[in-house]
């Protein structure tokens, strides 16, 4: 059973809820109705978690005016449960293993950082079978509730449209051959 789904057996689901959205989005602020529209946990028991988490220094707040805006604050405490929580490693990890047997692929990257959902990837190779690929993403999705989000391109498109500034930002290589 992987730690993140160990937890919110352990402990209250709702709390387990917000912490995970809150981490998601790390570099948003969220008023109480907003977070709880989000989590699809009641404003009330929302205000009581924040109020909590708040105490215990793992969220930070923001007054304005009348409103008061959440944050997750960055300390070790926030980065500990990160790591704990985190299952875009393992399911990264595991697609990246999956395609090295695929035919064609010359290298995978990931685009852009990788969200507790989703990660976008740019599969660089020739003749790359696509419907492998698929299968593969098709099964981490079912496995982690995680979204791969790729493009399949040859060299010379990477490189015409990496030229042209379309693939410009932060780019990891996760597999090359």
């Amino acid at each position: 059973m992987e730690p993140a789904k160990l937890l919110e057996g352990l402990f209250d689901k709702k709390k387990m809820t917000i912490i995970k959205h809150l981490l998601d989005h790390q570099e948003q602020e969220f008023g109480v109705r907003e977070l709880a529209k989000a989590t699809r946990v009641p404003p009330a028991t929302t205000h009581r978690i924040l109020q909590t988490l708040v105490k215990m220094d793992l969220v930070e707040t923001r007054k304005i005016k009348q409103l008061k805006l959440y944050k997750l604050t960055q300390n070790k405490a926030t980065k500990f449960l990160d790591e704990l929580l985190a299952v875009k490693k393992s399911a990264i990890e595991e697609f990246v293993e999956g395609v090295k047997g695929v035919p064609g692929i010359q290298e995978i990257m990931q685009h852009g950082k990788a969200t507790k959902e989703k990660v976008s990837l740019l599969v660089v190779g020739q003749s790359v079978d696509t419907a492998a690929l698929s299968r593969i993403v098709g099964e981490i999705k079912e496995k982690y509730n995680f979204t791969i989000l790729h493009m399949t391109l040859s060299p010379e498109q990477y490189a015409q449209m990496s030229s042209m500034g379309l693939y410009a930002g932060e780019k990891t290589t996760l597999f090359r051959r």
